[in-house]
């Protein structure tokens, strides 16, 4: 039972491609099939059986779109653009950026930072870091660039054009809001960098220099594995 409802289906299908290929072209999807087919003939980095798959799927797709009121250029661009997507097949959908990314890509490059910066100052002004530590003790680093991190997407995620968020928030909530999160942090700065020595303890220099590289490698590695976009670097 299950194989003639299989069969029925098929034959359908088939009968429904015929009429499609009955159908004729208006004269601006004729000229885009005659310079798609040139073009395609011209192009040695497909196979011929390639190409005559991909020229009956544009065949059928342009006569679907017809009945629509669709034309070739609505559909798939320009001829060249048509080969472009065959060879290199369908564009995907864009990878949504989660906010734990985020939070992790903008919390690395704000300890990244202080890293590379109290580095070099312990080079050169080893006293004036030393003698108080403040935000230049490993515990306030994590600290400062931790929180630094979480809150520094709600304020990119609505100073971006293309944000949709932006869109539904009126200008002074934004700014009321950009305020709050600027605040939270420099709160944080503060209270984290009064800690005493015994709880916020300096490194050496060349530790903080290693902790800024590795960081810089790790970073790039995870923008590309997890195809993170925005932040600040």
């Amino acid at each position: 039972m299950s194989e003639d409802k299989t069969t029925e289906r098929n034959a359908g299908k088939q009968v429904h491609s015929e009429r499609k290929a009955k159908q004729t072209y208006t004269k601006r999807n004729e000229d885009f099939m005659f310079r798609l087919t040139k073009e395609l003939n011209e192009n040695d980095k497909l196979s011929e059986e390639k190409k005559e798959e991909a020229l009956q799927d544009t065949k059928l797709r342009l006569l679907e779109g017809q009945l629509k009121g669709e034309t070739a250029k609505q559909i798939y661009g320009t001829p060249t653009d048509r080969v472009k997507e065959i060879i290199e097949g369908p564009k995907k959908a864009p990878v949504e950026t989660k906010y734990w990314m985020k939070a992790l890509d903008n919390g690395m490059v704000f300890l990244m930072i202080f890293a590379l910066m109290f580095g070099i100052m312990m080079i050169f002004q080893p006293k004036s870091v030393t003698s108080e530590p403040g935000p230049a003790g490993i515990t306030a680093m994590l600290a400062i660039s931790i929180i630094g991190g979480a809150c520094a997407p709600f304020l990119t995620d609505r100073l971006q054009p293309t944000s949709k968020k932006k869109e539904r928030q009126s200008i002074w909530k934004t700014i009321g809001m950009a305020t709050g999160m600027i605040l939270v942090w420099m709160v944080a700065y503060m209270l984290f960098s009064s800690l005493p020595q015994s709880l916020n303890p300096i490194l050496p220099f060349e530790a903080y220099l290693v902790l800024a590289a590795v960081l810089f490698v790790v970073r790039m590695w995870f923008k590309r594995r997890y195809h993170v976009t925005g932040g600040f670097m």
